[in-house]
């Protein structure tokens, strides 16, 4: 029986294995939703009616190797008698498709039909970040990193929310948006559910509606405010929540596109969500310096599309263990390959040290799993590539050690007690820690923001 898993290498074994494959430039394989595979061909051969005969006895060929995963279409794209609508099937899979290896004179291409999971599949090199990357350097736009882990409970939000107060402290305005919908969570370190009124999920739903929605802001974003976490940091924070997660959420959250009906329409309602909150604050003279987008995990739509079609800069967040490093490698690969330019990354080992007779041998292991992917899917064949000793590499991990403090439920915001002022005071300095402020200093190198010392990101100044 044919599985799924094989049915690209069988297919590609019978049409190299046909007669007439020495006079084919390309071959298109196809495969659709239910996995069905259709195959288009565009030869040399002058004699086009003897090919069309030929390809029947390819597609015979087909269905008796591939069964029910063979559609029955073979595309001849020199067919001598094509009509209208196959002319159309032929432009669109030529526009859709992507190169996938050249064999001898034949190039070959694949073009997968998927119903989901856009962002993690296909991603060839023509994506540009929000706005230009050179932009954000010179200041004239915000920054924007995402926090990805491919597993839930590594600390992912806990080390967004200790970049933004690093970077206020260091005079910056940051802007954190709560993307992780499906487990909000990221308004929770800085104030109560009390003060949220709209948030990511609603602005997605009144744009897919009318995509000339003009939300007011103040609605959306929430600065941080209080008076026990602002001491000693003079930039300012806002947050966009996800939202108020009341009896109309799951509604709301069931219209969210997370199959692209519209052509990159998650992509677009991100970016507008961001355009319109940066105007905002621009308005309101707190331009933002730095965006930070708190990632759904897993092999997610809108995690895929945050941390790889958006970004200027990835926080990847994970442990030494093979569930968390299955997903960081399809991350360190697509960093590699989603955008026009190579996007730069940080690995996090995030809460190690547990043990502290085997927590050296332990960072050796993750910085040693970390140079390896980075060798084989990020670091170029063409370039000199770094040592595994080499410092401030994409492989060179930032460690970040267990803290039980952080490992509960962390609240940045006091009721005005003596108690919860002391509790926030003790979060803020576990977050404002050397770990992570090495974090921030790496994010920081991306955009020249480095002090010649490199001890830390440049103050900013007026």
């Amino acid at each position: 029986m044919v599985l799924f898993d094989d049915v690209l290498v069988i297919a590609e074994s019978q049409i190299k294995a046909w007669a007439d494959y020495p006079s084919i430039k390309e071959v298109t394989l196809i495969r659709d939703a239910f996995g069905h595979v259709a195959v288009l061909i565009s030869s040399t051969s002058s004699d086009r009616r003897a090919l069309e005969k030929s390809l029947e006895q390819l597609s015979v060929d087909l269905q008796n190797a591939l069964g029910y995963y063979f559609s029955g279409r073979v595309y001849y794209r020199e067919k001598s008698k094509q009509n209208d609508l196959e002319k159309e099937i032929v432009k669109e899979i030529e526009r859709l498709r992507h190169q996938s290896n050249i064999d001898g004179t034949c190039t070959w291409y694949v073009l997968e039909r998927t119903i989901a999971k856009k962002a993690w599949l296909n991603q060839i090199g023509n994506r540009q970040p929000v706005w230009e990357y050179e932009k954000s350097c010179a200041g004239e736009k915000p920054k924007v990193i995402s926090f990805y882990s491919f597993k839930g409970g590594m600390g992912r939000t806990t080390s967004l929310a200790a970049s933004a107060l690093i970077l206020a402290k260091k005079g910056y305005n940051v802007l954190a948006i709560d993307t992780d919908i499906e487990a909000p969570g990221l308004s929770t370190f800085f104030f109560d559910d009390s003060r949220i009124v709209r948030g990511t999920v609603d602005f997605f739903v009144e744009y897919q509606a009318n995509e000339s929605y003009a939300p007011d802001m103040l609605d959306y974003l929430i600065e941080v405010d209080d008076v026990s976490l602002k001491e000693e940091i003079p930039g300012g924070i806002f947050i966009i929540p996800a939202g108020q997660t009341d009896e109309p959420y799951l509604s709301k959250l069931a219209r969210i596109d997370y199959q692209d009906i519209k052509p990159d329409g998650m992509r677009n309602t991100v970016v507008r969500l961001i355009e319109h909150a940066t105007d905002f604050l621009q308005q309101k003279g707190k331009n933002a310096d730095y965006i930070l987008l708190d990632a759904r995990a897993g092999f997610h739509d809108m995690g895929g599309v945050v941390t790889f079609q958006i970004p200027h800069g990835i926080v990847l967040v994970g442990r030494d263990n093979r569930q968390s490093w299955s997903g960081i490698k399809e991350a360190i690969a697509l960093a590699g390959t989603t955008q026009i330019g190579r996007i730069p990354f940080v690995l996090v080992d995030s809460m190690c040290d547990v043990i502290p007779s085997i927590a050296k041998q332990q960072r050796e292991s993750f910085k040693a799993q970390a140079y390896s992917l980075c060798c084989d899917l990020y670091y170029l064949e063409t370039e000199a590539q770094p040592g595994i000793e080499a410092t401030d590499e994409p492989h060179t991990p930032v460690y970040i050690p267990y803290n039980p403090l952080l490992n509960e439920e962390i609240c940045l915001y006091s009721d005005g007690s003596q108690e919860t002022t002391d509790q926030v005071i003790a979060a803020k300095n576990a977050l404002c820690a050397k770990e992570y402020q090495d974090l921030v200093q790496r994010i920081c190198a991306w955009f020249g923001s480095v002090s010649e010392e490199g001890e830390e990101c440049n103050v900013k100044t007026e």
